[in-house]
């Protein structure tokens, strides 16, 4: 895959590192994926198409709001990803799978869809519209403050 636009590193690894650690706990690659961790993690707006703008704060919460607090008795315990669509053209990534979760002190389980449309600007991920939710995370620019 050419690095068309992006640089070094391309930006859809960690996207990939994260999707994969999702079900293994792995918080600093989900972190990582919507650049969470560093001295100066990013800030995120949650936008909401049923109800009203929210902004959140830097942290796990953009991620946290991207794949969902699960109920108590639910666990996450996988995250298949069955289409991968780069499109290096537009700086876009589609997304779409399956989260597996178990329900706690069972083992029924039940399988949920996702899908994600991640775009990106200069390298990084600028928004990412989770197309099942009805939400979308946008990146605030660096000056903005992040508001709890």
């Amino acid at each position: 895959m050419a690095n068309r636009g992006f640089g070094t590193p391309h930006p859809f690894e960690p996207i990939r590192r994260g999707y994969y650690a999702l079900g293994l706990g792995a918080d600093a690659d989900v972190r990582a994926m919507l650049d969470q961790s560093g001295p100066e993690p990013a800030c995120w707006e949650v936008h909401r198409f049923s109800l009203r703008r929210r902004s959140r704060p830097a942290g796990e919460v953009a991620a946290l709001a991207l794949f969902g607090r699960l109920p108590a008795q639910f666990k996450l315990v996988q995250v298949r990803v069955s289409s991968w669509e780069p499109d290096e053209r537009h700086a876009r990534l589609v997304v779409g799978g399956h989260f597996r979760l178990r329900v706690r002190g069972t083992w029924e389980a039940l399988e949920l869809p996702f899908g994600h449309v991640w775009s990106f600007e200069g390298g990084r991920v600028q928004c990412v519209h989770s197309v099942l939710d009805g939400f979308e995370l946008r990146r605030l620019p660096a000056a903005a403050s992040c508001a709890a």
